[in-house]
């Protein structure tokens, strides 16, 4: 009998095994194969699609050949070397189609199906980390070449001849490619201050830039009027606004002369080293992966004094990872605490703006602001200079719109400094038939310059207790103002001057420098007074500039900030008082020396500006040519505040016109050795206006010496009696 033949055992090595495993796998590669076509008809196929992408149909082709080589026991795809070439093949795909997949997009599931897949994604941002994009490019093309030769067999030294060949007639100059996604420093934007940006000068009048050949040609138009400002010269006589009456004035100034801008100081330029800056944006890149945290700097925009990286995240990142992160990029950037800022959105983008202190400044200065003021003159009614923005762009505002400003900031923050700025402005642009200044100047130094200059409706104002007085002026005049509106029916003083046939009503600016001062001595009476000329000062040409280095509620009242729009915030020392300034927080991490944040009544967020230097040198010289010009006859006709209240209570003689809290207010002033309104007013709980006369019914019986500046006034008796019993002649 023949030998019964051996059954096979049932092992790994067994040709069933081999056979049951052929089949499954020829499974798998028929459903890696259609993925791509069918992947929402069921939920593996989804599955897949969003593992492989794409490339799952090289993967059915790998998986295919190893099927094949199982279910014909060897006798086809025997040689490894070519699966494992179809296997590196898929890989390589996985990673090279994500490779060129945005950055903000990796997150997303449908990029990725139409891509490399999960897969893809993992690798490429594994392999991106640690060499970056250039070298991972050039890996993967090694990778598909050497794949490639295990597929076909052909040897290495064939392909790269063959590539030799291919390229050897292609010059470096022709290849504009660029290598890496959209995020990568090769496009990263930076531009700045440096940079030419004449496609906005045309930008709404806001923002104002000209080439160095446009501010050459517009140097000397300073030196006589410009025709559209001679057409219509806006006047007023001291004489018809004191006496109370509604008829129009005659110019005064008809050949007035604009000051000349060329001895102020020349602006210093510092060069950009824009290679620190692509080291930065690499930095805080770097920073941010460390925390698992995808993001790519995109644009740098270098400004006068501030560098801000404009930085992309996927989506689906969350913003206050980033935030949460400040005290790293800080350090990584070797930032002073406090002085980073982080904006987030920038205004109008969906990138999230990095704010640092520039290690190269370049300062703003009056000289290249005037120029641009000068070229732009006819575009403002009271142009306000303020600086240039975060990318370099110069800022110039129109008062008229606004219409009222709250300047705010610690000391030496630049605050006073931006004040002499917008009147040197002023004085550059207006004659003193087009513009009235109130000036009122608490510290007595800061604006003492200005007096005599014919500009000044009254000399500048350093006694707080004749600042009620101004204020109440002018209401009067307001209500005066209003009046000449109806005899012409017009709405507006722009409608008024138009019927008249010249400019006939000036603006008055109002510049108080420190309110805190004022709301101490006066507070009720002058927050009553500010709100009603922020109310209806608009129309008939009044504004308001309120400026003060203590930001609290006390000072700056709801009422007063209701009815002011326009703000500047300069550096504060807490995020509190941001928000009293502003209504949000920022302020806080400005740097000083004139960086500031404004906000006006058509932003939702505040910009950050530089603010523009004007030294004391610069200032003086404008004043000067100003005041070479005034009119004797007409300076000696101007409002003295002073001598109206002296008039006012000339009356007060003899003792039975005082008062009849004379007596008491004597005792107060001789228990306390000083008097002052403001004391009076705490301690017999009075007005400031029945305080103020008291005090003037105490010096005229010579109780009391006259007012010298903001101290207290001395008294000069010892008893009542003195004053009471007429021991005290008052002829």
């Amino acid at each position: 009998m023949p030998r019964k033949k051996k059954k096979e055992k049932i092992n790994i090595k067994s040709s069933e095994t081999k056979i049951f495993f052929g089949l499954i796998l020829f499974l798998v590669s028929v459903s890696l194969l259609i993925t791509p076509f069918v992947k929402d008809e069921a939920i593996i196929f989804v599955h897949i699609s969003s593992f492989l992408g794409w490339p799952s149909l090289v993967w059915g082709v790998a998986v295919g050949a190893i099927s094949i080589n199982l279910l014909t026991q060897g006798k086809s795809f025997s040689k490894i070397i070519r699966i494992v070439g179809l296997s590196i093949l898929s890989v390589s795909l996985n990673t090279l189609m994500t490779f060129w997949v945005p950055l903000d997009s990796l997150e997303d599931t449908t990029t990725l199906q139409q891509a490399g897949g999960i897969l893809g994604k993992t690798i490429h941002l594994g392999i991106n980390n640690i060499v970056g994009d250039i070298i991972e490019l050039i890996f993967l093309l090694i990778v598909l070449i050497v794949a490639f030769s295990f597929i076909t067999s052909i040897e290495l030294k064939e392909i790269t001849e063959v590539l030799r060949q291919l390229f050897s007639s292609v010059k470096l100059k022709d290849i504009k490619e660029k290598i890496g996604t959209d995020y990568t420093d090769e496009k990263m934007i930076i531009s700045g201050i440096d940079e030419d940006t004449k496609d906005d000068d045309n930008k709404d009048g806001k923002d104002i830039n000209i080439e160095d050949s446009q501010i050459q040609s517009a140097k000397n138009p300073f030196t006589k009027p410009a025709p559209a400002q001679t057409s219509l010269p806006i006047t007023t006589s001291s004489q018809n606004s004191t006496t109370g009456g509604n008829e129009p004035a005659k110019p005064m100034y008809t050949e007035w002369k604009y000051p000349s801008i060329d001895k102020l100081q020349e602006p210093q330029k510092t060069e950009q080293p824009k290679e620190v800056y692509k080291e930065e944006a690499r930095t805080i890149e770097a920073v941010l992966k460390s925390f698992n945290i995808p993001a790519k700097v995109v644009e740098v925009k270098i400004g006068p004094t501030v560098v801000r990286y404009a930085l992309a995240i996927p989506a689906g990142v969350a913003v206050n990872r980033v935030k949460r992160q400040s005290s790293d990029i800080e350090v990584a950037l070797r930032v002073s605490r406090g002085m980073m800022r982080i904006e987030a959105p920038i205004p109008g983008t969906s990138y999230i703006g990095i704010e640092i202190p520039n290690k190269s400044p370049n300062y703003v200065y009056m000289k290249e602001m005037a120029k641009i003021l000068l070229s732009n003159a006819d575009k403002y009614e009271l142009p306000l200079i303020l600086g240039r923005d975060i990318s370099g762009k110069p800022e110039i505002r129109d008062l008229v719109n606004m219409p009222h400003v709250l300047v705010a900031g610690m000391t030496r923050a630049g605050k006073s400094v931006g004040i002499n700025s917008i009147l040197g402005g002023l004085l550059l642009t207006k004659t003193p038939d087009e513009l009235k200044l109130l000036l009122v100047d608490p510290k007595i130094v800061e604006m003492e310059a200005y007096n005599g200059i014919p500009h000044l409706l009254t000399p500048v104002i350093n006694d707080m207790e004749l600042v009620v007085n101004a204020l109440q002026y002018t209401i009067a005049e307001m209500m005066k103002r209003y009046r000449q509106l109806k005899q012409v029916l017009a709405k507006n003083i722009i409608q008024y001057n138009e019927k008249i046939g010249y400019s006939a009503m000036p603006y008055l600016v109002i510049v108080i420098d420190e309110m805190a001062d004022l709301m101490l001595v006066a507070g009720p009476e002058v927050e009553s007074k500010i709100q009603r000329l922020a109310q209806m000062g608009r129309a008939v040409g009044i504004h308001l500039i309120l400026a003060t280095q203590k930001p609290v509620v006390t000072v700056i009242t709801g009422l007063i900030k209701s009815n002011i729009s326009g703000r500047v915030a300069y550096a504060v020392p807490s995020a509190m008082d941001s928000r009293v300034i502003l209504d949000c927080t920022g302020a806080e991490n400005l740097l000083g020396n004139g960086d500031m944040l404004y906000k006006d009544q058509t932003m939702g967020k505040p910009i950050r500006i530089q603010g523009c230097f004007i030294s004391t040198e610069d200032s003086v010289d404008i004043i000067e040519q100003v005041k070479l010009q005034a009119k004797k006859e007409i300076e000696d006709e101007k409002l003295n505040l002073k001598e109206l209240a002296e008039e006012k209570n000339a009356t007060l003689g003899p003792s039975r016109e005082r008062d009849s809290e004379f007596p008491q207010a004597l005792e107060v002033v001789i228990a306390e050795g000083k008097a002052s309104a403001s004391l009076l007013q705490r301690r017999l709980s009075i007005g400031y206006n029945k305080a103020a006369r008291l005090m003037e019914q105490l010096e005229a019986a010579g109780a009391v010496t006259g007012q010298d500046g903001v101290k207290a006034r001395d008294v000069l008796v010892s008893s009542s009696k003195e004053i009471l019993d007429g021991g005290v002649s008052e002829d």
